[in-house]
């Protein structure tokens, strides 16, 4: 359903610049590091797979659209996390961790959402982003399992994932 929908915006839409996420790069980030060093690295994996192992399994909607920024020129299309708090427990167990071990706390609220296009030229794109918006996206259901460490490396034609550890939810459970 969500590689459909990308689709469709792209096929209404292929006069404008947009870096569309392509499906299986699709992803929730609970965290963005940005550089780090080996030993931080492991010190992450290790917070990682405790917060995974004391978690469940648990599931999750897709639901809703949204663009960022809120007002102005639209820069990035969304798709909405509908959640029960069962991620955000996850992810704020995660960024408390993380800050102990060192690395910065995030200032803005944890809004749980998937990517689905970096608009290039967004004074161009208001019409995108509104019928993106008007859409109503969803509900599509998943299962989450895990929690992965990627490394991302964003080249000109856009971001390389390497997945660095797959860490089981509910290990110790």
């Amino acid at each position: 359903m969500t590689a459909s929908y990308i689709d469709s915006l792209r096929r209404a839409f292929p006069m404008l610049r947009v870096g569309w996420e392509r499906p299986e790069k699709l992803h929730l980030t609970l965290k963005f590091l940005g550089d780090v060093n080996d030993a931080t690295l492991e010190k992450v994996r290790q917070a990682a797979m405790d917060i995974a192992s004391a978690a469940g399994p648990f599931r999750l909607s897709l639901t809703g659209t949204g663009r960022f920024p809120p007002k102005g020129d639209p820069k990035t299309l969304w798709i909405g996390v509908e959640d029960d708090g069962q991620l955000s427990a996850v992810a704020a167990r995660l960024e408390d961790s993380l800050h102990r071990i060192g690395l910065k706390a995030e200032k803005r609220r944890f809004t749980p959402h998937l990517t689905i296009g970096r608009l290039r030229e967004p004074e161009r794109s208001r019409e995108l982003a509104q019928r993106h918006i008007a859409s109503g996206f969803g509900p599509e259901t998943f299962d989450v399992r895990q929690i992965t460490i990627y490394e991302s490396r964003l080249l000109p034609k856009g971001s390389i994932y390497t997945q660095l550890a797959s860490l089981p939810l509910g290990a110790n459970t």
